[in-house]
């Protein structure tokens, strides 16, 4: 499943590239987390709660940062599970700088489910995916705005 966006925040790219390459900056944009830890600099854990459909419980995630352009581009690539699935995720986020306005930070995802939640239907999945995606966009744009 792809999504992809973008929104507008009141920050320069590098205050943005600074708050989305902090495994601990950017966990506090991650709904419902429950537990972070970080690995190294390019490299971080997360667990968090997932409700789909009939299923709740946790996810496991292992992330890693790669394709590092700073501070204009990066992937985040995750693999996880929890609740008898599998995820797979992989994250563009390219920053371009807007003067004085802020940046735009424009995003693509990719996602790969394995599982039960695989098994619950595309329509489930992709409202939460929306849904998630949504509530993690307006937290990053809380925290860049702070910044």
């Amino acid at each position: 499943m792809r999504l992809e966006g973008s929104f507008e925040a009141p920050a320069p790219p590098q205050k943005i590239w600074g708050i989305i390459t902090d495994p601990r900056k950017i966990g506090k944009a991650i709904p419902d987390l429950k537990r972070l830890d970080t690995k190294d600099e390019n490299n971080f854990e997360a667990e968090f709660k997932v409700k789909l459909g009939i299923l709740s419980g946790t996810m496991k995630m292992d992330f890693k940062y790669v394709d590092l352009r700073e501070p204009s581009h990066l992937t985040l690539v995750g693999k996880g599970s929890g609740m008898q699935s599998t995820v797979d995720l992989k994250i563009d986020l390219d920053i371009v700088g807007k003067g004085d306005a802020g940046s735009e930070v424009k995003w693509v995802s990719d996602i790969s489910l394995g599982g039960m939640a695989a098994s619950l239907g595309s329509r489930v999945i992709q409202d939460l995916a929306r849904t998630k995606v949504k509530e993690l966009v307006a937290n990053l744009k809380k925290i860049t705005a702070s910044a």
